[in-house]
């Protein structure tokens, strides 16, 4: 999976680590050891995600997150029988993992609110052909931030 430079490169990195953290020494020593050896199936114990996120996937993401942003800022005042339709349910791990990490990644690291229900109904993996198609009838209602009644009405029907 590395080359044998990025392996070497790696091995230095971790050197280097341990002098900087002598704390965790030992961790960054078996990492280093892992590098060393070139022992694939440990890999994913040095923290490196093999799932990658194409631009295509990122963006998908984000229209989904601001799409449901624009709906909690519109619903004020919408009938409870929609704003329960509009509540976002996330990504599941059924679903292509990529779009889990990116949704995960904004909520952390960049502090997108990402408001997961946490209903009984709850199944992620089964929303993103749904999310698919209100992000084609977001499209079709030109993007709005500010939304009518109907037109979140539009997106979740």
């Amino acid at each position: 999976m590395f080359s044998f430079a990025e392996r070497l490169v790696l091995f230095n990195q971790y050197e280097i680590l341990k002098k900087l953290d002598p704390e965790k020494w030992s961790m960054y020593a078996r990492h280093q050891e892992v590098v060393e050896k070139g022992i694939e199936s440990l890999y994913g114990e040095l923290g490196i995600s093999e799932t990658t996120v194409s631009e295509e996937t990122a963006e998908e993401v984000s229209n989904i997150l601001q799409m449901f942003q624009a709906i909690k800022k519109s619903s004020n005042g919408v009938s409870n029988n929609i704003a329960d339709r509009t509540k976002f349910v996330g990504f599941g791990p059924s679903q292509s993992s990529a779009h889990f990490s990116y949704a995960d990644f904004l909520s952390r690291v960049l502090k997108l609110p990402q408001e997961i229900s946490k209903g009984a109904d709850n199944r992620p993996e089964l929303q993103l052909e749904k999310y698919r198609t209100m992000l084609k009838r977001w499209d079709e209602i030109g993007r709005r931030h500010k939304l009518s009644a109907d037109q979140i009405a539009h997106l979740v029907a």
